[in-house]
């Protein structure tokens, strides 16, 4: 990957101030979300995606010295493929529509989440995960990884 976990790590925590709540929509197919994901292979969980029927949300790991290990669950939307497109549609993961197979989406739009089809996965090179994630202006694989207590580590040497 070509950019750096530190900055990520900052948009990622300013994602946990910014939402309102919102209804959620339904979406064409739902995907499989819950659990937790990650920038980084070698790195622990940042975020995690609950699912109640067919409401999510999500939760961002707190800082090191935070009172609780994750932060309040912030809602998240079912989007059709069509709606999302918008945000996938420039890529450097030479994504096509038809590689996307369900989506979700904070209300604000900042953090968009899809889930790609295994045929997709298997046939493009350039995909190395089962889901993509759209973050403030950017597209890029996202990794889902076993969900850890370990606050969240901001500080590299």
């Amino acid at each position: 990957m070509s950019f750096k976990i530190l900055p990520l790590v900052v948009i990622l925590s300013a994602l946990g101030a910014c939402s309102k709540p919102v209804q959620t929509t339904s979406a064409q197919q739902n995907g499989e979300f819950a659990g937790c994901y990650t920038i980084d292979k070698a790195k622990p969980a940042q975020i995690k995606i609950n699912q109640d029927g067919d409401k999510y949300t999500m939760q961002m790991k707190e800082p090191v010295g935070a009172k609780t290990i994750w932060d309040n669950p912030e809602p998240l939307e079912l989007m059709t493929i069509n709606d999302a497109w918008q945000f996938f549609g420039v890529n450097m993961l030479d994504l096509d529509k038809s590689d996307l197979h369900a989506v979700i989406a904070r209300p604000d739009k900042m953090m968009v989440l899809a889930q790609v089809k295994q045929v997709s996965q298997n046939t493009n090179p350039r995909l190395d995960s089962h889901y993509v994630v759209y973050i403030f202006r950017g597209a890029n694989t996202i990794y889902q990884v076993a969900c850890d207590d370990v606050p969240l580590n901001i500080i590299h040497h």
